[in-house]
């Protein structure tokens, strides 16, 4: 049986959980014999994969496990930037402006 492990240390626990949370179908899914569990302890997320009867369903099942990863995380990076960037427009529209006179 074949088996690996996956470690992403990230900067806050909030966003490895979100990496895990979108990762959560995989969790539930079985292959054949192949199972995928993960879990966040601090800002660490780790990904288990286990079972695989073959080292191309292993490396399969890693592959689409770090698309996931890859996706989940651009997702994430790009809503902070989109709140960023509405809290910005929020605030210059809540700005005092001044008069011409």
């Amino acid at each position: 049986m074949y088996q690996a492990e996956i470690r992403i240390r990230y900067s806050s626990k909030p966003f490895a959980e979100s990496v895990k949370n979108a990762l959560s179908p995989d969790d539930k899914a079985e292959w054949g014999k192949t199972k995928v569990s993960s879990s966040v302890r601090g800002k660490t997320l780790t990904v288990r994969v286990g079972g695989a009867d073959r080292f191309e369903t292993l490396h399969a099942t890693l592959q689409d496990i770090f698309r996931c990863i890859h996706a989940a995380e651009a997702s994430l990076v790009k809503l902070r930037s989109l709140r960023f960037e509405a809290h910005s427009v929020v605030n210059h529209l809540n700005s005092p402006r001044r008069v011409a006179s």
